[in-house]
């Protein structure tokens, strides 16, 4: 790589002006940037192409270098910048062959999403040739950016959402089943808990029976034998409606779990035109709101619905000297193939075949070219009209109109909740999810039978829906979405009630909810899990004084997952090693893979175990505990490993094992590990935090690096439609992906804290928080 030197000095250089007035064709009108205390652009325009343009410009003054790194990481050209340290991820997303299914889409866009595509990309190209200075990072990679297009945009908010699918945990389960065989695997997977919350209709629990997927997984062996080797997202939200609020409107809150990607992966910003005000988070690189804002009228946020719209089917192939076919059904079909090249910096080409069949990109094979795996995903698998909701999205006036504008949403699924101005909430189930056979919902199936073909889609008009429940409230936190009394497949897997459970406790408590009562929500660190183990940890004796004084320090605990407690640090080691032992008992061999190396597909199913854990303890039912074990053995041993461990990491003293030491974000510059030398000037500072990935408050960690975060609330939010000015929100950032700004970090402390800012919307309220204001002139006038 190259050995470019950066300062402090090259930073500040590379900012963009945000001051001064710029001349520009493509617009036709005057198009004014104001920004606040915390950077945060407001853009106005006369007619909505200006105001889309303007959008697209100033994403690019501050995330240029953000909108890069997604667009090369789409089309797999990382490499060309990064070397051979971006080439496994280049073949990578080659083979998913986003670029294709973009250039598919494009030419069946309606007219006002291919203007509004446009616009946005007219108004980020209109940047890069007008300013006078560019990124650090296009310094530090010896590169230019190149201009933008419609085609970029649709690009980057699909390599933003199509690893947030389930196919990895198809993959995943078809390992466990060649490992330990069908009978154990179905044991080990038993769906979603009895007894546990739904989202539709709100406060009901879950009756249906356990998963029993044995005859599936049985008859699944040989088709995914030859799979020996292997070639976490979720959210809060809840509405409120006016009868439990003080101002008899709805109130809307949540907050979206992902990475700490550095820049954020979200962008606070607002665009206002004759047709439509909208202030909310979008996607560097892509127009519009996709998944939170409000206009005038109508708030939206969005979960992760953990909805099954990914499917791996295995291929045989037979190659012979024409090139390569594929059996489907009675039929040899040619298996459509193209050679690509992937460019590296400092290296020579890397050649690759990309292949597909009638089921989709053929993404993985074994060493003789006999077998393939092909995969199939909404957003790829047909004309994708899913941009074309984010209009009727913006201009909508009411949760009615709100709705239908998420007829034609694909991807990703989400658990979709609005509010109105008029008093109305509602929840929606939006996005495509297809119809098929049981067995595509647990592992790869054989595409040759022509058994397990998609017939259609889930009808919109069918989707889970609530409108104004009689309790008042609607809660989403990844739990199951609706009963069995549903006749669609869904999904197989969803988070536990746990952070749900909190959320609903805590507005159960509410009178009058106030904005400030969101926000404190927002902060929710019990943990419920907590409450089953410490008790049994209390009951253990015969311990050493060190021990004795960590069991001490939780006896007067009340299960909250606080930053400065010493309490949350002695139970997360706990269990970490019980889930150590036991869990790596159950999955014997691919024990190093879950647990040690992370393994792609595997932390859901961790996830599921640990729950199946919690529910064993709490029945006395010690049928997954290795061999011959009891409880209180095992407890005792995780406890007295857990206790050795923070002694070793953290001293002597149990009073300095504050939870916030260990559990901490770790924000990482996209070109720190490549050029390791300038980190410290890369990288946003870290920040202790609280909570874990079962509390409201996201920190959820990897078991192969405990207890460093990997999860967490990536924005906070308050949607308040009887006073939008009255509305708060928060990034674990700043607005701005130049780490040379003042904007690069500036919301972190008051994020760490949980606090929120002003979501300022009005005229009024950006007036007394207005800083900057420029000018984008039509070059005409």
């Amino acid at each position: 790589m190259s050995t470019i030197q950066i300062t402090q000095s090259d930073l500040q250089a590379s900012l963009p002006d945000t001051i001064s007035d710029i001349q520009t064709d493509h617009i036709r009108n005057e198009i004014s940037i104001t920004r606040d205390i915390h950077g945060i652009p407001h853009v106005t325009g006369l007619n909505s192409y200006d105001a889309f343009f303007g959008q697209g410009f100033a994403t690019a003054q501050d995330r240029l270098w953000h909108m890069e790194f997604d667009r090369r990481k789409a089309f797999g050209r990382w490499a060309e910048l990064v070397g051979k340290a971006g080439l496994e991820s280049d073949i990578t997303m080659r083979k998913f062959q986003i670029e294709n299914s973009v250039l598919k889409d494009l030419p069946n866009m309606n007219a006002e999403t291919t203007s509004m595509l446009e616009a946005y990309s007219a108004g980020v190209n209109a940047f890069i040739n007008s300013t006078a200075t560019l990124p650090v990072e296009y310094k530090l990679t010896n590169s230019k950016p190149e201009p933008w297009s419609p085609k970029d945009s649709l690009g980057v908010y699909k390599v933003r959402h199509i690893m947030m699918g389930v196919f990895e945990g198809k993959y995943w389960r078809a390992q466990l089943i060649n490992h330990l065989g069908a009978e154990k695997t179905s044991d080990l997977i038993k769906g979603y808990q009895q007894g546990h919350l739904l989202i539709v209709p709100p406060l009901d629990t879950y009756t249906g029976p356990v998963l029993d997927g044995l005859e599936s997984l049985r008859s699944a062996i040989e088709s995914i034998a030859w799979m020996q080797e292997d070639p976490e997202a979720g959210s809060n939200s809840w509405a409120l409606h006016g009868s439990k609020t003080i101002s008899g409107k709805p109130l809307l809150a949540g907050d979206p779990h992902r990475g700490l990607d550095t820049p954020n992966c979200y962008y606070q910003n607002q665009i206002t035109c004759p047709d439509f005000d909208v202030v909310g988070l979008s996607f560097p690189g892509c127009p519009g709101f996709p998944h939170f804002g409000h206009n005038e009228k109508v708030a939206w946020c969005v979960t992760h619905a953990m909805a099954d719209y990914q499917d791996l089917y295995i291929e045989k192939f037979a190659p012979n000297s024409n090139g390569t076919t594929y059996q489907w059904k009675d039929k040899e079909l040619d298996v459509e193939s193209k050679e690509d090249t992937v460019k590296i910096s400092g290296l020579s080409d890397h050649q690759i075949t990309l292949k597909s069949t009638k089921h989709g990109p053929i993404i993985s094979e074994n060493a003789s070219g006999t077998r393939g795996i092909a995969f199939k995903y909404t957003s790829i698998a047909s004309i994708n009209h899913g941009f074309e909701a984010l209009i009727p999205q913006m201009t909508a006036s009411s949760v009615s109109e709100a709705d239908q504008a998420m007829e034609k949403w694909v991807d990703p699924c989400n658990n979709y909740m609005f509010v109105d101005v008029h008093g109305d909430i509602q929840y929606l189930n939006r996005g495509e999810v297809p119809v098929r056979t049981n067995e595509n919902a647990w592992f790869p199936v054989p595409g040759w039978t022509g058994e397990h073909e998609w017939e259609g889609n889930i009808p919109f008009e069918k989707m889970p829906r609530s409108i104004n429940p009689e309790n008042g409230f609607i809660v989403t936190a990844n739990n199951k979405i609706i009963g069995d009394r549903f006749p669609y497949y869904m999904a197989l897997d969803y988070a536990p009630e746990f952070r749900a459970k909190r959320i609903v406790e805590r507005i159960e408590g509410l009178d009058k909810a106030t904005v400030e009562d969101m926000v404190s929500i927002h902060s929710e660190r019990t943990s419920v899990p907590a409450s089953v183990y410490v008790p049994h940890i209390l009951n253990l004796d015969n311990l050493n004084p060190l021990q004795a004084q960590a069991q001490e320090i939780l006896r007067n605990w009340i299960y909250a997952m606080d930053p400065d407690s010493t309490a949350p640090s002695i139970y997360s080691a706990f269990r970490w090693k019980l889930h150590v032992k036991v869990i790596g008992s159950l999955l014997g061999p691919l024990a190093d893979q879950a647990l040690v190396s992370g393994g792609r597909g595997a932390p859901t199913h961790m996830n599921h175990l640990a729950i199946r854990l919690i529910e064993g303890l709490k029945n006395d039912d010690p049928s997954l505990l290795p061999d011959g074990e009891t409880w209180d053995a095992t407890i005792t041993q995780a406890f007295v490993e857990g206790v050795e461990y923070l002694r070793e990491t953290m001293g002597e003293d149990p009073e300095s094992w504050a939870w916030g030491k260990l559990h901490y974000t770790n924000p990482t510059h996209t070109l720190a590990d490549i050029f390791y030398n300038h980190k410290n000037l890369l990288n946003p500072p870290p920040v202790p935090m609280g909570g874990d990935g079962d509390t409201p408050q996201a920190g959820s960690f990897a078991m192969s690096k405990p207890f460093v975060m990997t999860g967490m609330s990536v924005a906070r939010y308050v949607f308040d439609p009887s006073d939008w000015d009255n509305s708060r929100w928060i990034v674990p950032l700043g607005s701005s992906g130049h780490p040379g700004s003042p904007h690069y970090s500036d919301q972190t402390e008051i994020w760490s804290k949980v606090q929120v800012i002003k979501m300022a919307y009005t005229s009024e309220a950006l007036a007394e928080i207005k800083v900057t204001e420029q000018k984008l002139i039509p070059i005409n006038r």
